[in-house]
């Protein structure tokens, strides 16, 4: 019976800051280190008038000085960015990234947002583990909801779960396609206790209409 089916509630996956605005060094920035014909150049710490510092190396090129190789940003409004740089932006892996609101990411940058493989801690307890591009979460991933106990695991586009598998706090499993957080189109329950089966199709309205429940082996 439909009655049996586990409900949905909507999990909405939280979203991420994609990247945090870093000063210019533009006067009046404050640089404690060499200086290449007024140029900032190798290791120092630069104190913007906001009060974000950076700690770490620039390089000169041509006309302006760029971050490259290791280094901190800290934000004054709360939390830092501690890993490498290329050409001013974030880039590398192993890079940490903590948000004034607690949120922490670790992983792969490039061009100044999170790309490649990653682990996204909300400030909920809320947990992704996987690939991102542009900031996105996109390709193969898991997100543990943590006041749910339940996880959506498998592929991902432009930041949204498309498909794969939810596994609630039971073991019993999802599996489909998924849309606007919300399960979509055909898929199939198994649950956790008896191993029974259902298939059937989530209408636009939000009803899932399930087939027969076939019994586990």
């Amino acid at each position: 019976p439909l009655s049996s089916i586990p409900a949905h509630t909507r999990r909405t996956v939280a979203t991420s800051t994609r990247t945090m605005a870093e000063e210019e060094e533009l006067p009046p920035c404050e640089w404690a280190g060499e200086l290449d014909d007024g140029y900032p150049t190798g290791e120092g710490t630069m104190t913007f008038p906001s009060g974000d510092t950076f700690v770490g190396s620039y390089e000169r090129i041509g006309d302006t000085s760029l971050r490259q190789g290791p280094g901190k940003y800290t934000f004054a409004a709360g939390g830092f960015y501690e890993g490498e740089y290329s050409d001013g932006k974030k880039s590398g892996e192993g890079g940490v990234m903590v948000f004034p609101d607690g949120g922490r990411y670790e992983g792969a940058f490039a061009a100044d947002a999170m790309e490649g493989e990653g682990v996204y801690t909300y400030p909920n307890g809320d947990v992704y583990s996987g690939m991102y591009a542009a900031g996105l979460k996109e390709g193969s991933g898991s997100y543990f909801f943590k006041a749910s106990a339940s996880t959506y695991m498998g592929d991902w586009a432009a930041g949204e779960f498309a498909e794969g598998e939810w596994i609630l706090r039971d073991g019993s499993t999802y599996k489909g396609v998924f849309a606007g957080g919300q399960p979509s189109g055909e898929g199939t329950y198994t649950w956790a206790t008896t191993g029974a089966v259902q298939s059937g199709t989530w209408r636009p309205d939000g009803v899932f209409v399930g087939g027969a429940i076939v019994a586990g082996v």
